[in-house]
């Protein structure tokens, strides 16, 4: 880590375990800028992008979409080249395709660009999983790291975006998200070298789920894909007016952002004084009183829940597919196979949301959804599961 020579003051603070974790996180933090920032402009400023609403809809889902088609070649890909570079490669795609959006190509380039950030972001958080889960003893520590850093991005253009588009311009926007793409590659660069490693990349393969990953997949659809759609419809339905349950939706992805931070924060100082194993049972409790309260429209108390729970649930869960890998390959691609079934689970979610407000079956299918994750459960704790089940391992 002597890219640059001597190393910031506020590097040497961090134990040395943690730096390419805090790293890798910075990079990812000031990429995400150049994403985010679309998902607040392109559904009301389109036409100056000189686009329809369908596009909209087209190009804010194309990313997920394209993560779901190269994830059996990611990890061959990631190991081939090893963290820094693909960290490294994954900079130089996200500033293409933040850069396209600058000067306002047709409708197919930004489309490409889309699938370029696809391709980029993909790189990043396996990245970051890599750096944050390689010391065994530092795993807890780094991940809170990692949840905590890489909300910083996205929460800041919440809270400047709308300021310097009312009182600047669209463009200043775009340029400063792809300026904050450029400045990633600080970082990116500092990362440490890879060792040579004699293990062979590994080969292209579809990520089968284990119990962990069947269970990330039913609860992130539940709890991030169909929720961040239905939220605002169900708070109408429930009496809310249209601007409160808007304004009401909006704090609600605050508040999940900032929980998430406060997570990956509290890990940092306390991870060594905590029992995973009891919070991560405690992540998944308050996921079925989420889904329960959901089933019966209590849709606020459900969204605190759902947020507690959720947050918990996604820094504990890569800690402990870490711990019960049995070497890095193994590590690696069960880290992958999390974040294929979190991205599937959210793309899924996102389409199906509408037919459930439509069809006025919200509540069932969370009744339906949250008994099928107490099965899974049941079938864990009592059953016939394989060694990666959900209690057995490590503490």
């Amino acid at each position: 880590m002597r890219a640059f020579g001597r190393q910031p003051l506020v590097l040497r603070l961090i134990h040395h375990h943690s730096q390419p974790t805090v790293l890798a996180s910075l990079v990812l933090t000031l990429a995400l800028v150049s994403d985010s920032v679309l998902y607040l402009l392109l559904p009301l400023y389109f036409a100056d992008f000189g686009l329809t609403l369908i596009w909209v809809g087209v190009l804010l889902s194309a990313n997920r979409f394209v993560r779901l088609l190269i994830n059996p070649w990611l990890l061959p890909w990631f190991e081939r080249f090893g963290p820094r570079t693909a960290m490294l490669q994954a900079v130089a795609l996200a500033t293409l395709a933040s850069l396209a959006f600058l000067m306002l190509a047709s409708p197919w380039v930004l489309l490409l660009a889309r699938l370029l950030w696809g391709m980029a972001y993909a790189l990043m958080r396996l990245g970051c999983l890599h750096y944050a889960t390689h010391e065994p003893e530092r795993r807890m520590t780094n991940l809170g790291w990692y949840t905590s850093l890489q909300e910083v991005g996205p929460l800041s253009v919440l809270l400047v975006a709308p300021l310097l588009v009312e009182y600047i311009s669209i463009e200043a926007v775009l340029l400063l998200a792809s300026g904050l793409c450029l400045v990633a590659l600080l970082p990116a660069l500092a990362l440490p070298r890879a060792r040579a490693d004699a293990q062979a990349p590994a080969k292209a393969r579809f990520p089968w789920p284990t119990a962990w990953h069947r269970l990330t997949f039913v609860t992130c659809l539940l709890f991030d894909g169909v929720w961040t759609v239905v939220l605002a419809p169900l708070l109408v339905l429930a009496g809310w007016s249209t601007a409160a349950a808007l304004a009401m939706t909006a704090w609600l992805l605050v508040a999940k952002r900032l929980f998430n931070m406060l997570v990956g924060v509290a890990s940092i100082r306390v991870s060594h004084w905590v029992s995973e194993r009891l919070l991560l049972g405690v992540s998944v409790a308050l996921m079925l009183l989420a889904g329960g309260l959901m089933a019966v429209t209590q849709v606020l108390w459900s969204s605190v829940f759902a947020i507690v729970g959720h947050g918990l649930y996604m820094i504990l869960v890569p800690k402990r597919l870490s711990d019960e890998a049995l070497s890095d390959h193994d590590r690696h691609h069960s880290l992958n196979g999390f974040t294929f079934w979190r991205d599937l689970a959210a793309a899924v979610g996102a389409l199906l949301a509408s037919f459930l407000l439509a069809w006025q079956a919200t509540t069932l299918f969370y009744g339906l959804l949250t008994g099928l994750v107490v099965l899974m459960l049941l079938v864990a704790r009592y059953g016939v599961t394989s060694s990666t089940s959900f209690w057995s391992g490590s503490k």
